[in-house]
């Protein structure tokens, strides 16, 4: 209690002690004030707390709760704006994975197109690096033939000059005698004319 309110209190007891006798008599408004007497509320207190509540509620609100609304309005606004922001966010971050998905699928397109053109482009070198082996191959063949070829006609000669020195010689056996130089000559002839057939 303030010193203002004691004051008052005191003031107000005289008061009531003298209009104790006055109120009494007075009905059902009479019946109230005791009551409220009773628990120590009078006029006086009554109004002095009035206006000491009016005054706390003034000093709550002026100091108190306006500035907590406003911070709270303050808050209110940066949620709004937070939230506005997220959204414009979430959105932004939506657009940003449609085009990363579109990139993504056009470089698979690309990868793909890129793949056949190689696969094209390996087949392509398969097949002429085959006709190339198999262009070696003949040639080599062709020439292995050509060098066989040429070892049998070697050989044939070969063969062909050994068989007429064998032939004049058994010859000359059989016949027991020497034979010229032309004679030999004609004998290597006709033994090669028949090897040639």
């Amino acid at each position: 209690m303030t010193f203002f309110s004691a004051l008052l209190a005191a003031d107000a007891a005289k008061a009531a002690a003298h209009a104790a006798p006055a109120t009494e008599s007075s009905g059902p408004l009479g019946d109230i004030i005791k009551l409220f007497g009773s628990f120590g509320v009078d006029g006086p207190h009554l109004l002095v707390q009035v206006i000491n509540f009016a005054l706390l509620a003034f000093v709550l609100y002026r100091f108190a709760i306006k500035p907590a609304l406003g911070q709270m309005e303050e808050r209110n606004r940066l949620i709004e704006k937070g939230l506005a922001d997220a959204q414009a966010s979430a959105r932004r971050l939506t657009e940003a994975q449609q085009i990363s998905e579109g990139k993504l699928n056009a470089a698979a397109d690309e990868a793909a197109k890129i793949l056949v053109v190689a696969r094209t482009a390996a087949k392509a070198a398969v097949e002429e690096a085959k006709a190339e082996a198999q262009a070696a191959q003949t040639e080599v063949i062709a020439k292995a033939k050509a060098a066989i070829e040429s070892d049998r006609l070697k050989m044939m000669e070969e063969v062909r000059g050994e068989v007429s020195r064998l032939v004049v010689e058994t010859a000359a056996k059989v016949l027991a005698e020497n034979l010229d130089d032309a004679t030999r000559a004609r004998l290597n002839e006709a033994a090669v004319k028949q090897l040639a057939r």
